[in-house]
C-alpha cells in the first residue's frame, strides 16, 4: 500500500489503535523548556513518585526568559534546572542555551522518522527533518514524559507542492507567509502539511525550518519535509549523532521514508512561487500578508484594520515604524543573521533595532564572523539568545500603538506587547526597514541609500 511521509512515520509509532481515529503513539523525544514543563514535572513528582519513562529521551532547555527577568521566571527556570539534575536529563542552561527549536536540531536531537513533542506550538519547525514534531499542552507533554506515549487523533494529510525556484530577493520566510496567505489563517486545520516540489528541494535546512515553523500559522497540526541529501549533510557530524558506519546505517533507513510516488493525500495544493516577491504582513494574523510593495487589500478585515490603524489601499511602504526585531524560532539562525548583516553593513538604523541570535552557539558563530560588529556599528542592539522579544515577555516589549517590523512568526493583537502592532517579514526586509525607518525592501534601500564602501 502506498503511503505518504507522514503515514510512514505515524504507522511506525502506533502502539495501539483506539476508537474515533485515535491512537496511542510512541514518543521518541521530548523537548522540555521552563514555561510549559514545570507543571507536568511537578505533577509527576506529586502523583507518580517522580518516575519518568526514559530520561534519556528528554532534552531540557532554559529558553523563553533567560536569564530570568523576575521572581516568577526565576522559579520556572529553577524548577526545570532541579528536575533535570535530579533525573540526569541533559540541560542547556544559561550560557549554553537558546530557543528550543534552534538548539534541538543544532545539537543533533532531531532526525528523520522521529516523533517529537514539546510544549510549544512552533515545534512544527522540526518537521523539516522528516520528523512528526508536535506542539502539545503541558498535560500531554507530562504524559509523554511519564509513559512515553501520547493519545492523538490521526490528522489528515495535505500535500503542498511549491513549484518553481525562489528568485528576485524572495526568501523562505516569504515562502512561508505566501503559503499561509494562500491556504488561509485556518486553512490547514486538521492537516499535516507535507511540503514538496522544486522550491522545497532547493532550500537549505535553515530555510526548511523556517517554512515548517509557520505551518501552525495556517492552523495545521504540523509541517513535514521528506529527508534528502541536504538533511543528511546537516546531521552528519552533529553531536548526539553517531559517526561512521553507524550514521550511514541510519541514512540507509531514512531514505525509505520518502513519500511513495503514488501516495494518496486528503488534499493537494500546488503553488507556483517563481514570481514570489518579498512579503510583509499588514493585519493581525500571518495570513494577512501581501508583497512589500503592495497595499492593504480592499476586502481587509475590519477588526484587523482597526487594531493596526490602517485603511484599505494604504501603501505599506508608507508606514513609519517604531521598532525592528530580528530573531525568534523562525529566523534567528546563522544564515538569517548573515542575510541581515548583508543589508546593514555600512549603514545605520534609524529606529530601535533588536537582533537576537537563536542560541548561544549561533551567537558565538556570528561573533567569529564579525556579524555582531556589523550590527552594533549600524546602531542595533545585539543580545543574548532568547524567545523573549517574540512574544512580548522580555527584551523588546512594545508600547501601546507602537509599530514594529519583525522576523518572528505571529502578529496577533498584543503579541509583542499590549496594543503593539507587528508586521512580519524576512530578516533582510526587517533590516532594510530598520534603516529606512519605514517598511521597505533591500532593493529599494540600495537605490536610495547605497551601503558605504569599506576603506
Amino acid at each position: 500500500m502506498s503511503r505518504s511521509l507522514f503515514e510512514k512515520v505515524w504507522d511506525a509509532h502506533v502502539v495501539e489503535s483506539l476508537p474515533g481515529e485515535n491512537a496511542l503513539v510512541f514518543v521518541d523525544r521530548v523537548v522540555a523548556h521552563e514555561i510549559t514543563t514545570p507543571q507536568g514535572a511537578l505533577e509527576i513528582e506529586r502523583r507518580y513518585e517522580d518516575e519518568l519513562f526514559d530520561p534519556a529521551r528528554i532534552v531540557a532547555i532554559n529558553d523563553h526568559v533567560s536569564p530570568a527577568k523576575d521572581t516568577e521566571t526565576a522559579i520556572q527556570a529553577k524548577v526545570l534546572r532541579d528536575w533535570a539534575k535530579r533525573h540526569g536529563i541533559v540541560l542547556y542552561d544559561i550560557g549554553q542555551n537558546g530557543i528550543c527549536h534552534v538548539v534541538a536540531p543544532e545539537r543533533g536531537y532531531v532526525e528523520p522518522g522521529m516523533t517529537l513533542a514539546c510544549g510549544d506550538s512552533h515545534t512544527c519547525t522540526l518537521g523539516a527533518f522528516g520528523a512528526f514534531a508536535l506542539g502539545v499542552g503541558s498535560t500531554t507533554q507530562g504524559g509523554a514524559m511519564l509513559a512515553g506515549c501520547m493519545v492523538l487523533q490521526r490528522p489528515k494529510v495535505m500535500r503542498v507542492t511549491l513549484e518553481g525556484r525562489l528568485q528576485g530577493g524572495a526568501t523562505a520566510k516569504d515562502l512561508a507567509l505566501h503559503v499561509v496567505a494562500t491556504l488561509g489563517f485556518k486553512g490547514g486545520t486538521g492537516y499535516v502539511l507535507e511540503y514538496a516540489g522544486e522550491a522545497v528541494a532547493t532550500l537549505s535546512m535553515d530555510e526548511r525550518m523556517t517554512l515548517c515553523n509557520m505551518a501552525i500559522e495556517a492552523g495545521a497540526t504540523t509541517g513535514m519535509i521528506g529527508p534528502d541529501e541536504t538533511t543528511y549533510s546537516y546531521l552528519r557530524g552533529r553531536e548526539n549523532q553517531p559517526s561512521g558506519e553507524a550514521f550511514e546505517g541510519k541514512v540507509a533507513w531514512w531514505r525509505s521514508l520518502a513519500a511513495d510516488a503514488d501516495a494518496v493525500y486528503d488534499r493537494e495544493v500546488r503553488i507556483d512561487v517563481s514570481a514570489l516577491r518579498p512579503m510583509v504582513s499588514w493585519g493581525t494574523n500571518p495570513g494577512e500578508a501581501v508583497s512589500v510593495d503592495g497595499v492593504v487589500p480592499a476586502d481587509a478585515n475590519e477588526a484587523s484594520l482597526r487594531y493596526m490603524d490602517l485603511e484599505p489601499g494604504r501603501v505599506l511602504r508608507s508606514l513609519a515604524l517604531d521598532q525592528a526585531f530580528i530573531g525568534s524560532c523562525t529566523n534567528s539562525r546563522i544564515s538569517d543573521l548573515r542575510a541581515a548583516a548583508d543589508v546593514l553593513r555600512g549603514r545605520t538604523v534609524t529606529i530601535p533595532t533588536i537582533i537576537t541570535p537563536g542560541s548561544q552557539a549561533v551567537k558565538r558563530a556570528a561573533e567569529r564572523e564579525g556579524l555582531h560588529d556589523v550590527f552594533q556599528d549600524a546602531g542595533a542592539l545585539w543580545t543574548h539568545s532568547s524567545c523573549g522579544p517574540c512574544l512580548g515577555m522580555s527584551m523588546g516589549v512594545l508600547a501601546p500603538g507602537a509599530r514594529c517590523i519583525s522576523s518572528s512568526n505571529r502578529n496577533f493583537p498584543g503579541r509583542m506587547g499590549a496594543g503593539g502592532r507587528v508586521h512580519l517579514a524576512s530578516p533582510a526586509v526587517v533590516a532594510a526597514s530598520a534603516v529606512l525607518g519605514r517598511i521597505g525592501s533591500p532593493d529599494e534601500l540600495e537605490a536610495v541609500l547605497p551601503a558605504a564602501v569599506p576603506a
